[in-house]
């Protein structure tokens, strides 16, 4: 190899492992909104994963969770449903089948864009969803996810 060729090599190692350093972490490919009434500025990853399969019903303070789902199209939903609910999108739609023929529940609603999800989470004070990172959360209050 030339000096030349090695130098080449060189950079472009360095290059890729900056670009790895520089890289958003997996959990930062969502952000978690809430409607702008709602006191919490955190939420607890098992709560939240609760209120999304319906095992909880409602926030600390009595009222009621509306959980909603951006559709399966957005690479958010996939990590979210990973990072969050501990699944894979097939083990989510099983878990939704049996849910539904056993007639213990039914899905979150599913948002078509992120619009849809901002507009119903301000029109809904229990709400709670979700977005891609890069997402305007309009009025809507981003919250911690621990």
């Amino acid at each position: 190899m030339t000096r030349s060729a090695a130098y080449h090599v060189v950079l472009a190692a360095i290059g890729l492992a900056l670009a790895a350093q520089l890289a958003p972490a997996a959990g930062d490919d969502y952000k978690v909104i809430v409607n702008p009434e709602n006191p919490a500025s955190a939420i607890d990853r098992r709560f939240l994963r609760d209120a999304f399969l319906r095992k909880a019903s409602d926030w600390d303070g009595g009222s009621a969770i509306h959980p909603i789902d951006l559709a399966r199209r957005f690479a958010a939903r996939e990590r979210f449903v990973h990072d969050v609910l501990n699944k894979t999108p097939a083990q989510l739609k099983s878990y939704w089948i049996q849910q539904i023929f056993s007639g213990k529940g039914v899905p979150p609603p599913e948002a078509d864009s992120p619009a849809a999800v901002i507009g119903y989470v301000l029109a809904n004070p229990g709400a709670v969803g979700y977005l891609p990172l890069d997402a305007d959360p309009g009025g809507a209050k981003v919250i911690k996810v621990n």
